[in-house]
C-alpha cells in the first residue's frame, strides 16, 4: 500500500495523522471536493460588487483555510467565518451559505469514517473542509485573475 502521509489537502498543509484507509477515502473523492469548492467560489464571486471582484477575497479565503487546517473544531471554524462576515471582510449571506455547505460535508465524513475502523469522523470532516477551502482559494483566484 502506498504511503499517503504527505497527500496535499488542497492547500498549504498536509493531512493530519489518520488511518491510511481514511486518507484514501478522502483522496478518492477529490472530484467531489473540487466541485464543492467551485460552487463555494462561484457563490463568493456572485456575491461581490464589481470593485470587490476586481480586488478579490483571496486573503480572506486563505485566512479561513488556515483556521480550518489549524483547528480540530468545526464550531471554531464556523464562528471564524461568521466573525469575518461581521467585520465586513466577506459578505454575510455568503458566510452563512458557506458554513451550511461545509457543515453538510459531515455526511461524507461519516460515510468515510464508517468504513474505517477507529477513524475519527470529526477529524475526517475537518480534513475535507480544509481540502475544499484550499480548492476554493484556487477557484477564486481563477475567477478574479483568469477566467470570469
Amino acid at each position: 500500500m502506498p504511503d499517503l502521509s504527505s497527500i496535499s489537502s488542497g492547500g498549504r498543509g498536509k493531512m493530519k495523522a489518520m488511518p491510511v484507509q481514511a486518507k484514501m477515502g478522502i483522496a478518492a473523492q477529490d472530484n467531489t471536493w473540487v466541485e464543492e469548492a467551485h460552487q463555494i467560489a462561484r457563490s463568493l464571486w456572485n456575491s461581490l460588487s464589481p470593485k470587490e471582484r476586481k480586488d478579490g477575497k483571496e486573503r480572506q479565503l486563505r485566512n479561513i483555510q488556515s483556521v480550518a487546517e489549524e483547528t480540530p473544531c468545526w464550531n471554531a471554524l464556523a464562528l471564524f467565518i461568521r466573525y469575518q462576515a461581521a467585520r465586513g471582510e466577506i459578505p454575510k449571506g455568503w458566510a452563512e451559505n458557506t458554513v451550511s455547505r461545509l457543515e453538510g460535508l459531515q455526511q461524507q465524513a461519516k460515510k468515510i469514517a464508517s468504513r474505517v475502523r477507529g477513524a475519527d469522523e470529526k477529524a475526517i470532516h475537518m480534513e475535507i473542509v480544509a481540502r475544499v477551502l484550499g480548492y476554493a482559494v484556487r477557484w477564486h483566484v481563477w475567477d478574479v485573475k483568469g477566467g470570469s
